[in-house]
């Protein structure tokens, strides 16, 4: 069986013996299976020693064997280092685990090991497991409510499973003779206790929100108005959790009337509490928590200066692949884009169509003035390493074939409507031609759909400038102005004063927003509703400017004028600002 190359153990067990040993009386299948193994074993070593030789510099060669065989058992490591240890562990199960696994051990468990292995448990939940059962703890160490836990104590508090009253325990199963199971999503630990919910519910006493210990130092509270005895350990006598009875409250309660005296007799029961039934005399007993407390704020406080950095580096990672991804985006987008520029050169509107506004630190990268550009290349703009040369072209031809119809109509011409006898469309030339452009044109939601070029196509230009205009903020409420407020180069010049026209156009956008139905809604209005609203404002229109300029002309409004005193309560409102008032009333309020 023997073979020049070796060959796994369990392979070789399968394979069925050669007919001559088969036939062999004396064909020793142990004898076989040894030879099998040494072979393993040096082919095992001889890949072990080729592993560890590649990436090994001549150094790491020349000191490989130096400590070959050298093992120190982790009891045997010197205590400092073995706290140190302790120290970095950041899971309480773990340190109860390996500390409880010896004498040795057990002894060099420290407080300050205890509470970082909580607060390190779950850096970025504070609410949530052993991160809050320790500030739960604390709590009441703070508040000295409680006898201070030994570091012990402290870390079967933090892996404790079941109710710590044992054969006490309200909730104990009598056929298993367990104690009741702790609430799993509960990170309390009442009065410094691990009691189960049937041990708070029967074995507290409840008082009322109006007692005067409440809020006082050295009384342990659960829940805010629930009160329990000291736990002692039948086993070993110690003392646990709260450090006086519910009953030496409730006679101070009854014995004194005044809050002063009231805490003073506190302070007596809790020293002698202290001297009594406590570890630590009371002067001990305060360096102690005090000790639990610094300790506890630099685990935190390191905790959270942790978690800081490791967002921070989060951050920088995500900004550095966003950059990436973006720069990415980029080069493909400005590539789509020249493509749009070669496929549209011959385009009249070419700058009109193209017009955009590049986003360097947005993913979006691009944004196109026109919105039927925008809706056309949406698709292709959100996945831009996906989109086919073929749907860009699609896309451009689309773009393309909506501002040649737009330039052979001679659509922002306006001639069709330069002429008009009706007033309200002298107005929407005097406000397409002066007052707006055709990329804010372009820029309407309804510019360029379907029912746009359907009335270009039926030579309705008109009808698809109305459509365009209707989703254009403030644009109806000023073409009404200039249709029923026009400037006469014949008039006086008092009567045609710039800014009176002015004012009475601002008037008049005030009246056309007053009379148009859900004119900031998401409906567009139809033609038949502008030519009612534009009825109904024009008669309003006409009482105001009238009302206005009586009020003007009066005597007693330009007496008003001339006076030099302020208003009362106004320094910075002029009288002519109290008169322009008129032009800009507020529509909420009846006129």
């Amino acid at each position: 069986m023997s073979s020049s190359r070796p060959s796994r153990a369990s392979r070789s067990l399968r394979k069925r013996p050669p007919a001559k040993l088969a036939d062999d009386l004396d064909y020793d299948l142990e004898t076989l299976l040894n030879e099998h193994e040494k072979s393993g074993v040096d082919y095992r070593a001889k890949r072990d020693a080729k592993k560890q030789k590649t990436g090994q510099s001549e150094e790491d060669e020349k000191y490989a064997d130096a400590f070959k065989g050298y093992d120190i058992p982790f009891d045997a490591l010197p205590a400092l280092c073995i706290e140190r240890i302790f120290a970095m562990l950041d899971s309480p199960q773990d340190l109860y685990n390996l500390a409880f696994s010896s004498k040795f051990l057990t002894s060099l468990v420290t407080p300050e090991a205890v509470i970082r292995s909580a607060v390190f448990n779950n850096l970025r939940k504070r609410d949530k497991g052993n991160r809050k059962i320790m500030t739960n703890v604390m709590g009441y160490i703070s508040n000295r409510s409680i006898h201070v836990p030994s570091a012990h104590r402290m870390l079967r508090l933090l892996n404790a499973k079941s109710c710590e009253r044992g054969d006490r325990c309200w909730g104990k199963n009598l056929n298993t003779g367990k104690a009741m199971a702790l609430n799993r999503n509960s990170c309390n630990r009442p009065f410094g206790l691990a009691l189960c919910d049937k041990c708070v519910k029967f074995g507290t006493t409840k008082v009322p929100y109006s007692h005067f210990s409440r809020f006082q130092r050295g009384v342990a509270f659960h829940q805010w108005n629930l009160l329990m005895n000291p736990s002692r350990d039948p086993k070993s006598g110690e003392v646990n959790g709260p450090l006086i009875e519910v009953l030496e409250l409730q006679q101070i309660e009854n014995t004194y009337a005044n809050n002063d005296d009231k805490k003073s007799a506190l302070e007596g029961i809790v020293q002698k509490a202290l001297t009594n039934d406590g570890k630590y005399c009371p002067m001990h007993y305060e360096e102690k928590a005090l000790a639990y407390h610094e300790m506890y704020e630099n685990a935190e406080k390191e905790a959270d200066e942790h978690v800081a950095c490791a967002l921070e580096k989060d951050q920088q990672k995500y900004r550095e692949r966003r950059e990436e991804r973006i720069a990415k985006r980029m080069t493909r987008i400005r590539s789509i884009y020249a493509s749009l520029e070669e496929i549209l050169d011959d385009c009249p509107l070419k700058d009109v169509a193209l017009d955009c506004r590049w986003l360097e630190s947005d993913e979006r990268c691009v944004k196109f003035s026109c919105h039927v550009v925008e809706q056309k290349l949406g698709n292709i703009i959100s996945a831009p390493a996906s989109a086919s040369e073929r749907s860009i072209n699609n896309a451009a031809e689309s773009i393309k074939q909506i501002f040649n119809t737009l330039h052979e109509k001679n659509f922002f011409a306006f001639s069709y409507i330069e002429n008009s006898g009706n007033r309200f469309r002298r107005g929407i030339y005097e406000y397409c031609a002066n007052e707006t452009t055709p990329l804010e044109i372009m820029q309407s939601s309804m510019a360029g759909d379907v029912h746009f070029m359907q009335a270009l196509e039926e030579d309705k230009p008109v009808r698809a400038l109305i459509r365009a205009i209707n989703r254009m903020r403030g644009a109806l409420p000023r073409i009404f102005a200039l249709s029923v407020m026009r400037n006469n180069p014949d008039a006086p010049e008092a009567e045609n004063d710039e800014n009176r026209v002015d004012d009475f156009r601002k008037l008049a956008e005030v009246v056309w927003n007053k009379k148009a139905p859900n004119h900031y809604g998401s409906e567009v209005m139809s033609f038949n509703t502008i030519k009612e609203t534009f009825n109904t404002s024009v008669e309003e229109f006409r009482v105001m400017k009238k009302n206005v300029k009586d009020y003007l002309r009066d005597d007693q409004t330009r007496r008003f004028l001339q006076r030099d005193n302020a208003i009362q309560g106004r320094d910075n409102f002029s009288r002519q600002d109290a008169l322009d008032q008129a032009f800009v009333p507020k529509t909420h309020t009846v006129w």
